[in-house]
């Protein structure tokens, strides 16, 4: 399983496009498949402070043959994340089974132009 770290200012959006893969570069098809990622400030909190999936539109899957999908969270949502460290996890969902994609750390930073 990968380690996805991210860092973000919250004066503007994070919108960045991934690509699912194998090792040796070939593309993991995500046809008929949703993607989930929550965020808490401790992974073993009941309370998630942060939910991006594709039926909300903070995951899009915008190649799904070749693996592409996007990341966006928008400065609205940053702005009302406390500062701080968060833990998340991307998962992959196909029929009833549930993959973990990745998982790490999202540290949301003040940004000045907020």
């Amino acid at each position: 399983m990968a380690i996805v770290n991210i860092t973000v200012e919250n004066d503007a959006d994070f919108y960045r496009q991934f690509v699912y893969q194998l090792i040796d570069g070939t593309p993991i098809d995500l046809t008929g498949n949703t993607l989930r990622m929550g965020l808490r400030h401790r992974a073993e909190e009941a309370h998630e402070d942060l939910l991006l999936t594709t039926e909300n539109g903070g995951l899009a899957i915008i190649d799904a043959p070749n693996g592409k999908f996007t990341v966006l969270i928008t400065q609205d949502q940053l702005v009302h994340l406390q500062l701080g460290a968060y833990e998340h996890s991307l998962i992959r969902f196909v029929a009833s089974a549930r993959y973990r994609i990745w998982s790490g750390s999202l540290i949301v930073n003040a940004g000045a132009s907020r």
